[in-house]
């Protein structure tokens, strides 16, 4: 009955990807749009066999977890509709609904589960509670953020569309956490949703509808990363700002970003509950207690204040831009992270070598370098498990690799080559 329902499934949201008019949209062919569909599909039921079988037992990693909790709520959604929605306010701790960026015994620290959890126990009342077919669904929501920064892609940087597609679709890390069932693939969808509507928001027709929808991306954001939405809201603002002033563009970008780190390391005199590097340093502490295994760095304890984090920026930043070295390479798993690691250095290499064109800084540009910079520092700061570093990066390559790859001058790469070979 599971296969069954599985097949109906794929074969009927494979027929809405190609009546869609978003995705016809697209630019890609008929037999794109499906391939890469069940491309992403295939690779969400490899990621569900994968977490069964590892971790500390059958069904004990976070997606197996996740799901077996949705199975609960749907169970709630049928039978008492109203204690279903009413749950979801529930705050069981004693500090009300503060400590927002708290890593634990907080509210808004567990309503990044609590919103998954609720959004795949809706899933589970039509995949009558199989986890595969819950992939199906997922992956389908998320098709739209992957074919929306494709097309922002393809409007920014034109060039060859099939490589276009691998650089925007097909990095092996981000085609892994993003299909697979768990955060990291809504949180792309809700990034890249807001990065559509922006970008094309002067061509819109129906502009209300566009910005409730940007509302509800940014909303859902929140609920399931509030670090993300925090260094995402400076890059969008400066990007909008340098869009209407093209001309400051990049002083408007180094204002916001000098008022931003002010910001950031004075805040908590107007507010304790604002002191952002402590809050950083407490999410470094909590994955210096919780992480461990073969995968965890040993890293510094960061000092929360502006001494720490400059003293710590070459080992936040290296952590994330450089590893897995091959010393790190203990499980097979770990070999497609390195060699991708090792294929995007070569990429930057060439582009500073063989750029195609002189580097025109447009808004969008800036946007991109901003909050990708924004997020490697977040990230290196607070976490040392290079399997989360790995997850939690994997949704910054669509907006970096193409711009880089897209920007190489080909042609002289191969007659270089074709030089040193004759």
């Amino acid at each position: 009955m599971e296969v069954f329902l599985f097949i109906s499934y794929l074969l009927l949201f494979s027929w809405c990807i190609l009546h869609t008019r978003f995705f016809r949209n697209s630019g890609l062919s008929r037999f794109q749009l499906v391939a890469l569909f069940l491309l992403k599909v295939g690779i969400g039921v490899a990621y569900g066999w994968i977490n069964w079988y590892s971790g500390p037992g059958p069904g004990k990693t976070d997606t197996w977890v996740l799901y077996a909790q949705s199975l609960k709520e749907t169970q709630t959604l049928l039978t008492s509709p109203v204690r279903y929605i009413s749950s979801f306010f529930y705050n069981p701790y004693t500090n009300s609904f503060g400590s927002l960026f708290a890593s634990s015994s907080s509210y808004w620290n567990n309503l990044k589960d609590n919103t998954f959890i609720r959004i795949e126990s809706v899933f589970n009342c039509f995949s009558f509670g199989s986890y595969f077919v819950n992939i199906i669904f997922y992956n389908f929501l998320v098709y739209f953020g992957v074919i929306a920064l494709y097309r922002v892609m393809r409007e920014h940087l034109g060039g060859n569309r099939l490589l276009l597609i691998v650089t925007c679709l097909l990095v092996p890390s981000f085609l892994y956490w993003t299909s697979g069932l768990h955060k990291d693939g809504l949180t792309f969808l809700t990034l890249s949703t807001v990065i559509y509507i922006i970008y094309f928001r002067k061509t819109r027709s129906r502009p209300l509808k566009s910005y409730l929808l940007l509302l509800a991306a940014l909303l859902l954001l929140f609920a399931l990363r509030n670090h993300v939405l925090l260094v995402f809201l400076p890059a969008l603002a400066a990007w909008m700002l340098a869009q209407r002033f093209p001309l400051q563009r990049v002083w408007l970008f180094a204002g916001i970003y000098s008022l931003g780190f002010l910001f950031f390391f004075t805040a908590k005199y107007l507010h304790p509950s604002l002191d952002f590097p402590a809050i950083v340093a407490g999410k470094q502490d909590a994955f210096l207690r919780h992480i461990g295994g073969t995968s965890t760095v040993q890293v510094q304890r960061l000092r929360p204040d502006i001494t720490g984090f400059v003293q710590q920026l070459p080992q936040a930043a290296g952590i994330v831009l450089f590893r897995p070295f091959v010393l790190d390479i203990k499980k097979a798993i770990v070999v497609p992270a390195f060699l991708e690691v090792m294929l995007i250095w070569t990429g930057v290499l060439l582009l500073l070598f063989f750029p195609k064109r002189k580097p025109m800084y447009r808004p969008f540009s800036l946007f991109l370098v901003a909050f990708t910079v924004s997020m490697v520092l977040m990230i290196g700061y607070s976490v040392n498990n290079l399997g989360a570093i790995v997850r939690y990066r994997s949704i910054l390559f669509p907006l970096i690799v193409p711009p880089v790859i897209m920007g190489i001058c080909w042609g002289r790469v191969l007659r270089k080559i074709n030089i040193k070979i004759n």
